[in-house]
């Protein structure tokens, strides 16, 4: 009874398989083949496309570069390695196995253009500060969970990334928080910065103890309040003709622009201020190099090449990883 049972358990499956018309057969494993040439085609191009390395995509997964090669080529991951592979490349894993458009992707730009939008204009900051923390938590491959900016912290920590390509800072206590973000070019920055003289002379200005008092004083005021160098003069206690010479170093930087005004007693020059970004943020940033910068976490440092660049006496290839069998 069990021979013919088992028998007849074969036979059924070889009638049902017959029943599907051979070119059917044929059209459904072409298609079999078309989609497991699109992984990996789809895999090759999703991590060219993200400016990923075989070595910075393993290492997102722990596992070799030569897995990741290998992937490319004509292997499959586990499939308990498929879903981190998807989020590793932002992608889902429809669109990796070619079953849908990669153009049905969702837009980054306009998810976080919806939720900006969505989001009530006094929590617009919060928010901000939030997804910078958790995409800078990105960078680094032993932080595989969703990470949210803590709320409290024991003292002054930072969140801090350096990649060949980007440099980015944040401090993360609610007293003060900022963030800067660098796009390093390819050459560097130090051909931007190649011209000093106005730096240098900029930083002279800077390091006169006035300037620094007349920037917080001008910078405490409304958008179109004026002040006299008399009135300045009297605030601070500093005599006019520095006031006067220092005004005229912030003129040339774009920092104040002037106006002649009509009062009682005839015309004076006024001052306004343009309150330039950048100034609020170097001062920040100076404070925070002179500091020193102690608590760090997250620290990601991934970087092989300095930013200023330029005297590069040649890369050091780095070490081929291990292969497989080697001990």
């Amino acid at each position: 009874m069990h021979t013919t049972g088992s028998s007849a358990k074969i036979n059924a499956g070889k009638e049902n398989r017959s029943a599907v018309p051979l070119p059917l057969r044929r059209t459904q494993s072409r298609y079999n083949a078309m989609k497991n040439r699109s992984f990996h085609i789809n895999l090759a191009s999703r991590r060219k496309e993200l400016h990923l390395t075989q070595e910075q995509l393993a290492r997102r997964l722990n596992v070799s570069p030569q897995a990741v090669s290998k992937w490319e080529k004509n292997s499959f991951p586990d499939a308990a390695q498929l879903p981190r592979l998807a989020e590793a490349l932002n992608i889902s894993l429809d669109a990796l196995f070619g079953l849908n458009d990669p153009a049905e992707e969702p837009d980054p730009e306009a998810v976080i253009s919806r939720i900006f939008r969505s989001t009530a204009p006094e929590q617009r900051t919060a928010l901000f500060m939030r997804m910078l923390y958790t995409a800078i938590c990105t960078y680094d491959p032993s932080w595989e969970e969703i990470s949210r900016l803590p709320e409290r912290f024991a003292c002054e920590t930072f969140a801090s990334l350096k990649t060949d390509t980007e440099l980015m800072l944040m401090r993360l206590n609610p007293d003060l928080r900022y963030a800067f973000f660098l796009e390093v070019p390819e050459d560097g920055i130090g051909q931007y910065l190649e011209d000093t003289l106005q730096i240098r002379r900029f930083f002279r200005t800077l390091s006169d103890e006035n300037a620094l008092r007349m920037i917080a004083y001008l910078g405490s005021g409304t958008r179109n309040k004026m002040f006299s160098v008399a009135g300045i003069a009297q605030t601070l206690g500093i005599p006019e003709a520095d006031v006067q010479k220092i005004l005229d170093r912030f003129e040339r930087f774009g920092l104040v622009w002037r106006m002649k005004a009509d009062f009682d007693d005839g015309q004076r020059i006024v001052y306004g201020n343009t309150h330039k970004t950048p100034l609020a943020m170097i001062l920040i940033l100076a404070k925070t190099l002179t500091n020193f910068i102690r608590n760090v976490n997250p620290s990601t440092d991934i970087w092989h090449r300095g930013v200023f660049r330029g005297n590069d006496a040649g890369d050091i290839e780095p070490l081929p990883y291990w292969e497989d069998d080697e001990l």
